[in-house]
């Protein structure tokens, strides 16, 4: 194969209709991946190089890489954006359109784009855990001794770790996530047949509805006011609501929107990524704080799409640069594979090198560049290729 069929501008071709591609959803993944993976990546510079290193003193400077060592936020942000897109996918089809059929290839696309990478990873790593006995050092919330690895692995196959052990996955921590996306995934059908199938008059009600039932429901599992596992559904189902919400009203929210000047929006933008790294590691422990913390999360999640929406500001066009989108496009790869990487790269760099802030700072780019690096590779050779495949089953089906 020549090279240059693995240049970006090739490997990130759309095969769907250019006039229905979103690129500044992709620009709103890009801001979420980095969260996530600058944040995982300084959660171990503080572990493997700061708290070894006494020398390493400069209070503003360790300040800063704190303040930004929390990825949490980019995952409720990847939440909210798969309910911005599926309500998409859904919310056009037609009635008659809407039934086992098309329900059936939309599980059929989800299972062949999310299930073959995902496995990919936790098969090959419970095969170096169990069997090769690698399993790095460190890796402190993962590491459930009370669940064996064939427990957990049998568990992470059918995503229903978090809902069976209440844990994280020992094979891939990151894995909870996933499993709340798929859990998501299933029960999408049943919200949108009750969503979007009935009088329009109502349909701002219904939206209503929903959006208190999700609340009340996430509530309640959050606060543990019910026993409800915290790694499932319900503990973020909300997010998932709001980004319908944006999908149903993306109109009415882009023209909220169109008033606010071009550099304005950039500023907003970037402080809105700002803010969410410290909503990261903010804590909001009594019940009533639960509703300041949605309102603050939500509230800059919906404002990342409204700034989002405007292609003729610099904030629309940042979500829509060539190489911001492409990275956006390949974040299940990125997430996927950053973690192991930097966790080894990091554990290597801290055991090895004299640590000084040079060094930190230069190591910490290069580790970056090679999680963007391997995701890319990892797009490329794993994950599009299945994203393209179709059982044959589902082929014969499609054509009859």
């Amino acid at each position: 194969m020549q090279l240059r069929q693995f240049l970006p501008s090739r490997v990130f071709q759309r095969s769907i209709n250019p006039a229905s591609y979103r690129p500044e959803i992709d620009g709103l993944r890009f801001f979420a991946i980095m969260m996530v993976m600058v944040g995982h990546l300084l959660e171990r510079v503080e572990r493997f190089w700061l708290e070894p290193n006494p020398g390493l003193d400069n209070a503003a400077i360790n300040s800063v890489l704190h303040f930004f060592a929390s990825p949490n936020q980019g995952v409720l942000l990847f939440f909210a954006i798969s309910g911005f897109i599926i309500a998409k996918q859904m919310q056009d089809v037609p009635a008659g359109q809407f039934d086992s059929g098309f329900v059936g290839r939309y599980y059929v696309r989800r299972m062949t784009r999310i299930f073959p990478p995902y496995y990919f990873i936790i098969l090959t790593t419970f095969c170096a855990y169990y069997f090769l006995g690698l399993e790095p050092s460190g890796l402190n919330r993962s590491a459930a001794a009370e669940v064996s690895l064939p427990e957990s692995l049998a568990a992470s196959l059918f995503y229903v770790h978090g809902a069976v052990f209440d844990s994280l996955p020992r094979l891939y921590a990151l894995g909870w996530s996933l499993e709340v996306e798929v859990q998501f995934y299933l029960l999408a059908p049943l919200i949108f047949l009750a969503l979007f199938r009935g009088d329009d008059r109502s349909a701002p009600w219904r939206c209503a509805l929903m959006l208190a039932i999700f609340f009340a429901i996430s509530f309640v599992a959050i606060n543990k006011i019910v026993p409800i596992n915290a790694f499932t559904i319900f503990s973020y189902i909300v997010y998932f609501g709001a980004g319908i919400a944006l999908a149903r009203y993306e109109q009415a929210w882009q023209r909220a929107f169109s008033g606010i000047g071009s550099a304005a929006s950039l500023v907003i933008g970037l402080g809105c990524v700002i803010g969410m790294f410290w909503l990261g590691t903010a804590h909001f422990a009594p019940l009533a704080m639960t509703l300041i913390y949605w309102f603050l999360s939500l509230g800059t999640i919906a404002l990342l799409f409204g700034l989002a929406f405007q292609p003729d500001t610099l904030f629309g066009r940042l979500c829509r640069m060539p190489y911001v989108t492409y990275i956006g496009l390949a974040c299940y790869s990125l997430y996927l594979v950053h973690l192991q990487l930097f966790h080894i790269a990091a554990l290597i760099v801290g055991k090895f090198l004299p640590m000084s802030y040079p060094v930190l700072f230069g190591a910490f780019a290069l580790i970056l560049a090679g999680g963007l690096l391997a995701g890319y590779v990892f797009f490329v050779l794993i994950e599009k290729p299945f994203a393209a495949w179709r059982p044959p089953l589902f082929k014969s089906a499609k054509a009859a």
